[in-house]
């Protein structure tokens, strides 16, 4: 296989024990809530598994590929075997890529396990680790942001480019740019909202506008976002920023003014600074409403 844009054919189609099946750890699709686990079950009652597994025959047995939502409802619904498309003589780059091609295809995947499948992709392809290839990705926009023609880019980072457009164009998900700039941020949500987004129970867009939040307001919107448009999570927001960020701006330029107006601190002052520091204080205590009191001028003499 040169790549996901062409996969190999399965071995066979045939039926396979469940139990002879082993799910694969690094499987994109990682969030499988409760109430689509039962609906699913139920329709595999009534209709029986539509569209086969894919799993991965070794040495060492099945390893699954793509269809781990259904496998788990397929148990709980009482099947003892289930439609597998059989491949062999895979690598594990081509499994990552197939695994994370057959479930990008699914309409239900939500944006979290959508953006890590992706990510599976594009790490294979590009032969580097996931936790370097963000901020590559991130590097690469920019440059093609700033300069399209690329004509300030080495030879690598140009066929890194050239594959990016290739590799999108046969996932069918747009520019890689725009991949970089709406879909990544996703990955960098605060734990609670990237698993209330992994689990379904909050839209994309709202745990965008959710991050803003300081976090007990966070909570506290997250617990009737349901009920919010993006609009009212906005305005919420920018409600109590304009409410306690006065006070909050006070209380560090204070916590600072404390620190560095320690006895050590001042001593280290040149004679300059210290009358500069003295006209501060005297300003700022008339914008207080009190005049400097010699005491105070003497301490910093």
């Amino acid at each position: 296989m040169a790549g996901f844009t062409s996969p190999p054919a399965p071995d066979v189609q045939t039926d396979l024990a469940i139990d002879a099946i082993r799910p694969r750890p690094q499987q994109p699709r990682r969030s499988f809530t409760p109430e689509s686990l039962g609906r699913l079950t139920d329709s595999i009652r009534t209709h029986g598994i539509l569209q086969p597994l894919s799993v991965h025959q070794t040495a060492a047995g099945y390893d699954l590929i793509s269809g781990e939502r259904r496998l788990r409802a397929a148990r709980t619904a009482g099947l003892t075997t289930v439609p597998v498309k059989v491949f062999s003589g895979l690598t594990e780059r081509q499994v990552q890529q197939l695994s994370a091609v057959e479930n990008l295809q699914r309409e239900d995947l939500n944006p979290v396990d959508e953006a890590d499948a992706v990510l599976d992709i594009l790490s294979a392809e590009l032969d580097l680790p996931k936790d370097q290839l963000t901020p590559r990705l991130e590097r690469w926009k920019s440059m093609r942001m700033r300069d399209p023609a690329l004509a300030r880019a080495s030879e690598d980072e140009r066929q890194a480019i050239a594959h990016l457009d290739t590799l999108f164009r046969g996932l069918s998900r747009g520019e890689w740019t725009s991949f970089v700039a709406n879909r990544l941020p996703v990955l960098r949500l605060p734990a609670p909202l990237l698993e209330a987004v992994r689990e379904g129970r909050l839209d994309y867009t709202k745990a965008i506008a959710l991050k803003r939040a300081p976090e007990d307001l966070r909570e506290a919107l997250l617990a009737e976002s349901d009920a919010l448009s993006v609009q009212q999570i906005r305005q919420r927001i920018q409600e109590a920023s304009r409410t306690s960020a006065p006070h909050e701006d006070l209380d560090r330029a204070l916590e600072t003014f404390r620190r560095l107006t320690a006895k050590e601190q001042l001593a280290k002052l040149t004679p300059e600074a210290r009358r500069e520091l003295l006209s501060l204080l005297t300003q700022a205590a008339a914008v207080m409403g009190e005049r400097s009191s010699p005491p105070a001028r003497q301490r910093l003499k």
